[in-house]
């Protein structure tokens, strides 16, 4: 099987995430792992429009994310009712009058996700995997044996 053969079979696979829930005033909210591409989404999303982080709009992002397959954060009824700005603004305004509500789901979607590499892990892991070979490359078209042979 080629590479493009095998890649296009995986695509077709379904991908098993690891998945759990928390109660929260009664009611069973169930959280999925993220994809590698929705961890990097959170990141994008979480940055305003000058390039600065914020951390608690990555939180809520994340929050979304691992549950929009279970609860409909783009009801515009909803939208509407919490006066938000889009999906991302709802989880604080949801749990506005239950941090302990907000902090739990937070927790669980953290837990779930612990093992979801972050992008820098990944380079990170990459880098440290890296062995050079005997054969390592030193400059176009010629390898460090070759260099050494024409030396000697």
């Amino acid at each position: 099987m080629s590479k493009l053969e095998k890649y296009l079979a995986k695509a077709q696979e379904p991908v098993q995430r690891q998945t759990g829930s928390v109660s929260i005033d009664g009611d069973t909210w169930q959280i999925r792992e993220l994809t590698f591409s929705e961890s990097r989404q959170c990141f994008k999303l979480a940055e305003d429009a000058t390039g600065r982080f914020d951390t608690f709009r990555y939180n809520d992002v994340r929050i979304v994310k691992a549950t929009e397959h279970d609860f409909p954060w783009n009801s515009i009824d909803l939208l509407k009712a919490y006066k938000a700005k889009d999906k991302y603004d709802l989880p604080v305004k949801l749990f506005e009058g239950n941090a302990a509500g907000y902090q739990a789901l937070l927790d669980k979607v953290n837990e779930v996700n612990a093992k979801v590499k972050s992008e820098q892990e990944v380079v990170e892991d990459l880098k440290n995997s890296f062995e050079p070979t005997e054969n390592q490359a030193t400059s176009v078209g010629h390898s460090s044996t070759d260099e050494d042979d024409q030396t000697n």
